[in-house]
C-alpha cells in the first residue's frame, strides 16, 4: 500500500507538480505544469504494486491515447517510430503495452520520475505535428466564418472547467444575447476516423456537462456543428452526440444562426 502522506512530502512544494490525489485501484495521480498541444493537463501516477513497493510513475496509456485521438499511429511510420523511441530515450522512459513509464526504486527518486515522464509524454504528443493540415482544421475555419458573418462574439479554443475539475476545451464559446454556447466542429473523410472525432467529442460533452464557466455558470447550450458534406459518419456516434448537445448540420446556415442566437 502507497503511505499517501510520504509521497506528498516527496513531491511538496515543486514549482511543476501542483496536484496529488488517490485514486480508488491505490494509484495516487499527480498533476504536473506540462500540457498537451491541445491545452489538456499531463498526468502523472504513481502505480500500486500491492505488496511490492513503488516501482514505477506512468502516464497509464492516456498520451498514445492522445494521439489516436488525433488520428496519429506513430507505429505505421518508420519516421514517427523514430522520433517517438527517441523521446522517450532521451529522458529514459519506456514505453509498455501503450503506457509511457519511468521506473523508481525508492520514493526520493519520484519528483524526478514524474518530470521526466510529462516531458516524454510531451516530446511524443507533438509527434501530432507531423501531420499535415487536416480536414478537421479546414472545417473548423469554416464554421468560425459562420459564427462571425452572425455577428456573435466568438471565443476560439476556450476552455471550460469540466465534470472532474479539469478544463475541457472546446472549439467555440459563441455568447448569444441570452445564451452562451459551447460549439464542436466535426468533420472527417472516412468512417474510421469519424468514429473516432466523435467518439472524442462525445466525451468533452460528458465532462462539460456539469462544468462551469469563468462567470460561475455552465455554458447555456452545447452545439455540435457536423459537415454533412461527407456521409461518412454512423448514426450511432450522432445519435449519442444528440443526446448531450444539440447536433446541426453545417448547410443548414439559419439554424445554426438561429439556435446560438437564441
Amino acid at each position: 500500500m502507497i503511505d499517501l502522506k510520504q509521497v506528498k512530502e516527496q513531491v511538496e512544494g515543486h514549482s511543476l507538480i501542483y496536484g496529488t490525489e488517490a485514486l480508488p485501484k491505490g494509484h495516487i495521480r499527480f498533476e504536473t505544469r506540462f500540457i498537451y498541444p491541445d491545452g489538456d493537463s499531463i498526468d502523472a501516477y504513481l502505480v500500486d504494486e500491492g505488496s511490492r513497493p513503488p516501482a514505477r510513475v506512468s502516464d497509464l496509456g492516456q498520451t498514445m491515447d492522445w494521439l489516436l485521438t488525433m488520428q496519429i499511429k506513430p507505429w505505421l511510420s518508420k519516421k514517427r517510430q523514430a522520433l517517438l523511441e527517441d523521446a522517450i530515450r532521451i529522458f529514459q522512459v519506456q514505453l509498455k503495452q501503450g503506457a509511457l513509464e519511468f521506473l523508481i526504486k525508492n520514493l526520493d527518486e519520484l519528483p524526478v520520475a514524474i518530470i521526466r515522464l510529462g516531458q516524454a509524454c510531451l516530446r511524443v504528443a507533438d509527434i501530432m505535428f507531423t501531420r499535415r493540415v487536416s480536414a478537421q482544421t479546414v472545417f473548423s475555419e469554416e464554421v468560425e466564418e459562420i459564427l462571425l458573418d452572425s455577428e456573435l462574439r466568438v471565443e476560439s479554443n476556450a476552455e471550460i472547467p469540466g465534470r472532474f475539475g479539469k478544463p475541457v476545451r472546446v472549439d467555440f464559446l459563441v455568447y448569444g444575447p441570452k445564451a452562451r454556447s459551447a460549439v464542436m466542429g466535426f468533420s472527417s473523410g472516412n468512417p474510421s476516423s469519424a468514429h473516432t472525432q466523435a467518439n472524442e467529442i462525445f466525451r468533452r460533452w460528458y465532462d462539460l456537462e456539469n462544468g462551469k464557466h469563468q462567470n460561475g455558470k455552465a455554458p447555456d447550450q452545447r452545439v455540435t456543428i457536423f459537415d454533412d458534406r461527407n456521409n461518412v459518419y454512423k448514426d450511432e456516434d450522432l445519435e449519442r452526440l444528440k443526446e448531450l448537445s444539440i447536433l446541426l448540420s453545417f448547410s443548414d446556415r439559419p439554424a445554426i444562426r438561429d439556435v446560438l442566437a437564441a
